[in-house]
């Protein structure tokens, strides 16, 4: 068993632990006022990517949840529905190029350090 696969398992744990944790606080903070939720989102996404099926089917979920409340025949929950998509769409706008240029850091850093440890051989 190589040193890097015994390591690699806690980590990868840990990254997916933190990243449920700042995903769980970012939708608290796109649902309460008083709490800014994609500042939480933004590095849960990176830390879990973007592929994570949990992180998939949690945003179908938010999507569907948002056209059933537009749909709503009551008049209020068609309102707050209405406001609530205004909020996700404009967190989307904000949130999804930020993603993007972390993601394009973290794969520069990578890059880096696979080169570096290819000289260093």
């Amino acid at each position: 068993m190589r040193f890097t696969s015994i390591i690699a398992t806690p980590l990868a744990i840990l990254r997916r632990i933190l990243g449920l944790l700042l995903l769980a606080i970012g939708i608290l903070g796109l649902l309460l006022p008083v709490l800014p939720g994609w500042p939480f989102i933004i590095p849960a996404i990176v830390l879990l990517g973007r592929r994570d099926p949990l992180l998939r089917r949690t945003h179908l979920v938010v999507r569907h949840a948002l056209r059933w409340l537009r749909r709503h025949s009551h008049p209020c929950v068609r309102r707050l529905g209405m406001r609530l998509t205004v909020e996700y769409v404009r967190t989307r706008t904000i949130v999804l190029p930020a993603i993007d240029k972390t993601e394009r850091f973290w794969a520069t850093l990578s890059r880096r350090h696979e080169d570096t440890k290819a000289r260093s051989t």
